[in-house]
């Protein structure tokens, strides 16, 4: 299989996990609005969802990062973190300051007003969802020394990055570019292995057996939440990621046609950075016109929160040069084959 060529169940596993960070942003923004009128089953799922949504995008980076994987030499490795660095900093410093400056705009609207004063977290604190941009550009910089100081032992790299994990449960760092590297970069490294993981049946009912134990199970962890041990918990936490990791993927493998995702799963990176601007806005307008349904909160943001990015990608690609906001480097490189097509 050529490198660049598309994987049509990672494309699909990253509409997943796009819908369920637009799901789990909206409803802590209805709980937070006060328009929950689900409050108990809203808890439940927004709880679900994040015990493993995250560490899904950081897997699927690890995925995509070794299957294009070289190996480098240290001229090789800066260049890979030069264009990481410009790739990653270009959107976030970009959608940060957007986001903030309409938060501030809005203040007397929004959830959660925010202050000029949150820009000194644009190093070490940086807001959500953009610290995951923050956080990917940490350990694309980070494990690939990590692997060349290794020697490339996959099982050295992965201990340590284990051991960073159990670590971070226990002590949380004040510099962020390390802290989100303990945190996460053993999902990254997960990636690696979850083809090899996941080609072992082709029942995709064992599957979905696998889905109703695992919600059981994740029931009663929820149910019993105030009674476990808090380092018990976290531990859960990260079995339960790693078993959501490899049987979304195994289940996503085997399914085709996905109609749905298609319609959106081209740009998942302009959901990603735009759709909390987007849920606020409706969100906002519907209240300021006196609608409180939940269900037609929850219906139309989560329409807005998808297709309105969708929308801006689709725009941007017809621009080109706005879309260097979202793909510098290819947005380069496609105006620089424009110009040159134009002699």
């Amino acid at each position: 299989m050529n490198k660049k060529e598309r994987i049509e169940w990672i494309d699909n596993l990253k509409a997943f996990a796009c819908v369920l960070v637009c799901v789990g942003h909206l409803l802590q923004s209805f709980q937070k609005a006060g328009i929950d009128n689900y409050e108990n089953i809203t808890s439940y799922i927004n709880t679900f969802i994040y015990f493993f949504h995250m560490p899904l995008f950081m897997c699927l980076s690890g995925y995509l990062y070794y299957r294009n994987k070289e190996e480098f030499s240290w001229h090789g490795y800066k260049e890979f973190v030069k264009k990481k660095f410009i790739n990653l900093i270009i959107p976030y410093l970009t959608f940060y300051l957007l986001y903030l400056g309409i938060n501030i705009v809005f203040s007397n609207s929004v959830n959660t007003p925010k202050g000029i004063e949150e820009l000194k977290g644009i190093i070490n604190n940086p807001m959500a969802p953009y610290w995951f941009l923050y956080a990917l550009l940490s350990i694309f910089a980070v494990i690939p020394l990590l692997e060349k100081l290794c020697k490339n032992n996959a099982k050295l790299v992965f201990s340590i990055l284990l051991i960073l994990k159990i670590v971070s449960l226990f002590i949380s760092l004040p510099i962020y570019f390390i802290r989100s590297i303990m945190m996460y970069g053993l999902y990254f490294y997960i990636g690696a292995f979850i083809s090899d993981k996941t080609n072992s049946s082709n029942n995709i009912f064992r599957e979905l057996l696998l889905e109703f134990i695992y919600i059981s199970f994740f029931s009663l962890i929820y149910y019993f939440n105030n009674t476990i041990n808090s380092y018990l918990y976290e531990i859960l936490k990260v079995f339960c990621a790693v078993f959501q990791i490899i049987l979304f993927s195994s289940v996503l493998k085997k399914m085709k046609n996905l109609i749905v995702f298609d319609t959106f799963k081209k740009y998942t990176f302009q959901i990603y950075v735009l759709h909390t601007i987007f849920a606020a806005g409706i969100r906002i307008v519907m209240l300021q016109i006196g609608i409180n349904n939940y269900i037609l909160h929850f219906s139309l943001g989560l329409l807005c929160s998808i297709y309105m990015p969708v929308l801006i990608g689709l725009i941007s690609e017809k621009i080109v040069y706005t879309d260097f906001f979202f793909y510098p480097l290819k947005t380069i490189k496609k105006v620089k084959e424009r110009k040159l097509s134009d002699v």
